[in-house]
């Protein structure tokens, strides 16, 4: 008898243990002894190193003084440089395809019935999207996780802490960058500020909410604020999905033959 009560303790106590809700991690200030901005560099870039697939639904929000808009999105991405994304319109209705790689893009606009083709460029993406950002950037954005180069360490100017987070400074000839690293984040980005030498803020970037996605720390928000134009926007991840393979012709758009095609330099 006294056997079975034991047996049966501990497998409550296993059971106990097992259905307990995760330790909710307690943010202390971080200090920079003994901590080097290279050691900081190279962990970030370890961060989701291994990423070749990405699929996930969203949720994007652009905020301007023209309109707002919130949209549900289908995002993937086959790494190193290939891009889909599909954007409902009112009531679920599809309402834009778009497939992109370093080279070339293709936008279907399904409700308006009209097709651009283009050579990949920051200002042909500001044309077609009316929002000004560069390849990189976009890959950038639709991961949540940017890179700080190794190289780019020349141009550090100050290296301190922010409460929880390292703070990276970097003076450069057109501006000034500071960047908030999460150590509990596997030192991904947390905050970007961008500075024009006059010193005035013209861009932030913020990425919150970190998950531990197979080893990978993601943001579920991602924002781009910029103050002069008065636009924001951001992404919020519901699912994601990283490394479950999928066919390449998912980045072939294919549209009728009766729809305007146009050109986009």
């Amino acid at each position: 008898m006294q056997k079975l009560l034991t047996l049966i303790f501990i497998s409550a106590l296993i059971l106990g243990t097992s259905c307990a809700p995760p330790k909710e991690i307690i943010r202390q200030p971080v200090i920079l002894d003994g901590i080097k901005p290279i050691d900081l560099v190279r962990k970030n870039n370890e961060n989701g190193k291994d990423l070749r697939y990405m699929k996930a639904v969203a949720t994007l929000n652009l905020e301007s003084p023209k309109s707002a808009n919130q949209f549900s999105a289908q995002v993937a991405v086959k790494f190193p440089d290939s891009i889909y994304i599909k954007i409902e319109g009112v009531l679920g209705i599809d309402g834009l395809k778009a497939s992109l790689n370093r080279q070339t893009f293709v936008v279907y606009n399904i409700i308006n019935r009209y097709v651009i083709h283009g050579a990949t460029s920051a200002s042909a993406i500001r044309k077609t999207f009316d929002y000004d950002i560069g390849f990189d950037e976009m890959v950038e954005l639709l991961i949540g996780l940017p890179r700080i180069k190794e190289n780019d360490l020349v141009h550090l100017s100050e290296f301190t802490t922010d409460e929880s987070y390292y703070v990276l400074t970097f003076r450069m000839s057109d501006e000034t960058k500071k960047i908030w690293i999460d150590p509990y984040a596997q030192c991904a980005v947390a905050r970007i500020r961008h500075f024009d030498n006059d010193g005035t803020l013209f861009m932030e970037k913020e990425f919150s909410r970190f998950e531990n996605i197979d080893g990978n720390f993601m943001p579920r928000y991602v924002r781009i604020i910029k103050p002069n134009e008065k636009d924001l926007l951001s992404i919020f991840f519901n699912v994601r999905t990283l490394n479950k393979s999928f066919n390449s012709n998912l980045f072939t758009i294919r549209y009728p033959d009766d729809v305007k095609i146009i050109e986009q330099n």
